[in-house]
């Protein structure tokens, strides 16, 4: 199950299990929260948009941790006028686990099977060693020096 839902002015796309950040909310480490802002959701082919909102759909989520985002350079400048500004920036973040993403009495969580899943469907590829071919070393030609007898003045 897919669903759209608003926090912080922005629209995210989110499935149950999914990890992802999010402008600073209230709360700790391990609270739960839920989103009854939902724009859209999507269960296999069956689509369901809201008008501005769709009724009875709850994104419930939990805080993984408060964090910061990386920081961003803010620069102003005045041609000509001898004005220059450099601030720095950095965002508060909270980071969520969309625990599951509910719409009427249809429920979609995020379970460990699930997970298991994601981590045994990738094959694991065991690659040999090269070998590395041994160097082949080229005999340098010898050239014979002729060596003149000095000669004998008569």
């Amino acid at each position: 199950m897919l669903a759209v839902f608003k926090t912080g002015g922005k629209q995210y796309s989110v499935k149950a299990g999914q990890i992802l950040k999010v402008e600073k909310l209230e709360g700790k480490k391990g609270d739960n929260i839920s989103f009854k802002d939902v724009l859209a959701v999507s269960e296999n082919s069956q689509n369901t948009i809201g008008a501005p909102l769709v009724d009875g759909a709850i994104v419930e989520a939990k805080i993984l941790d408060q964090i910061r985002d990386k920081k961003i350079i803010v620069f102003k400048k005045r041609k000509r006028q001898n004005y220059r500004s450099t601030q720095g920036h950095r965002q508060y973040l909270t980071v969520l686990k969309i625990e599951s993403i509910s719409m009427g009495g249809k429920k979609s969580a995020s379970t460990k099977k699930e997970k298991k899943e994601t981590v045994t469907s990738k094959p694991v590829k065991k690659t040999a060693a090269k070998k590395t071919a041994a160097k082949k070393t080229v005999k340098k030609k010898t050239v014979k020096k002729k060596t003149t007898a000095p000669k004998e003045n008569k």
